[in-house]
């Protein structure tokens, strides 16, 4: 790639596209105008340009130092720092890294999708979107009401009925670790927040398809009511000796091979392939991904303060899960541990790491609603 720059300096001011919007305020898709940009390749990477980025949205300005290589990303009170020589980039003064953030070529700047995705929901553009294999999908949004109380919250304990989930040590299954750390939770949740309806979307060892999963939360979202999803799953891998939990949070790009992984295990069984071209036909509400985001973050933040000494805290991810693709509301995947590590399914095994686990997310989930309440998004 050339890194030659025929300015110094760079500033770009976006203007406005076409107004389009996909959802109403309920949640009901509307066919409306989409707007389809081409991406385009650089060493077999999908990149898009500034040019067909500054029809998203009227009010992001982006500023651009080729020789620093480096620049600032901003709409309204966000903002984006990003070099491209270091692939990484800073948003509310915490430096995230990626594969690859961009390129600079002599006809112009182009980000990677991956950071196309980073922006959007950073900055919590009110689109929805979704990437196909040489081109992006994009339609407008309404801006979600910031005035909004949270009526409900969604437990899913992962697997059940036919579906075992994952194997660990002693023959134990996923489906029963999840279901009785749901009913802990449960419990927690009815405690810290009153008013506040907690559901599951099973309550004993039943099968239930992913796709009733999230249906069974949207549809108390269509009626006007905010609420948020959790689904409670546990980890397994080849090696006895990985440990550890995560948080995810909805992307269309995943972190690395092993969520991708992950991604393929949690969607695929037991799911016709109908229904997962259905899934990922859908476009995505970059707002909707920011809070997902920020809870994801909190709740890993809960957890690790709660369950310090007793589980080690990995890190917070992305991926593209099913479950959590049809929410249409901030919804987060919790793997509470290893079932193939000794020492983490003791401790699922545990009443003090249920009590724990419990007391985590609740304190996540409380700080993440009073983030949303001062957020400006």
């Amino acid at each position: 790639m050339s890194r030659s720059a025929k300015t110094l300096f760079l500033s770009l001011v976006f203007t406005a596209g076409a107004s389009v919007s996909l959802f109403a305020a309920s949640g009901e898709a509307r066919e409306k105008e989409k707007l389809r940009f081409t991406l385009v390749q650089i060493n077999k990477r999908a990149y898009l340009s500034f040019a067909n980025l500054r029809r998203v949205h009227a009010d992001l300005i982006v500023t651009f130092d080729k020789n620093e290589g480096q620049g600032e990303l901003r709409m309204k009170k966000r903002v984006i720092l990003f070099r491209l020589d270091e692939a990484q980039y800073q948003s509310q003064s915490e430096l995230r890294e990626l594969d690859d953030v961009g390129a600079i070529e002599d006809d112009g700047i182009f980000f990677s999708r991956e950071f196309v995705e980073e922006i959007l929901t950073e900055l919590s553009v009110p689109v929805s979107y979704r990437f196909n294999r040489n081109n992006l999908l994009v339609v407008r949004d309404k801006p979600r009401d910031a005035t909004e109380k949270l009526d409900f919250i969604f437990i899913d304990a992962g697997h059940g009925g036919k579906d075992s989930g994952a194997l660990g040590y002693f023959d134990v299954n996923e489906k029963d670790i999840t279901l009785t750390l749901a009913h802990t939770l449960k419990a927690q949740l009815k405690a810290d927040f009153p008013g506040v309806n907690i559901y599951m979307t099973r309550s004993g060892d039943r099968f239930i398809r992913l796709e009733k999963r999230s249906d069974l939360a949207n549809r108390r979202s269509d009626k006007g009511r905010f609420g948020i999803f959790v689904s409670i799953h546990c980890n397994s891998t080849l090696s006895p000796r990985v440990k550890g939990f995560e948080v995810y949070y909805l992307a269309q790009n995943p972190d690395n091979t092993k969520s991708r992984q992950l991604m393929l295990r949690e969607n695929l069984k037991y799911e016709s392939s109908a229904y997962i071209r259905k899934l990922t036909s859908q476009l995505m509400n970059a707002q909707i991904q920011r809070e997902s985001k920020t809870l994801a973050r909190q709740v890993f933040s809960g957890m690790a303060n709660r369950l310090d000494g007793m589980i080690k805290p990995r890190k917070v991810k992305k991926a593209d899960f099913a479950v959590l693709r049809g929410s249409l509301m901030p919804a987060i995947l919790i793997e509470t541990g290893y079932l193939t590590n000794k020492d983490d399914l003791k401790r699922l095994n545990s009443v003090e790491y249920r009590k724990a686990f419990a007391e985590g997310v609740s304190r996540g989930i409380g700080v993440f609603l009073s983030e949303l309440a001062k957020a400006e998004r």
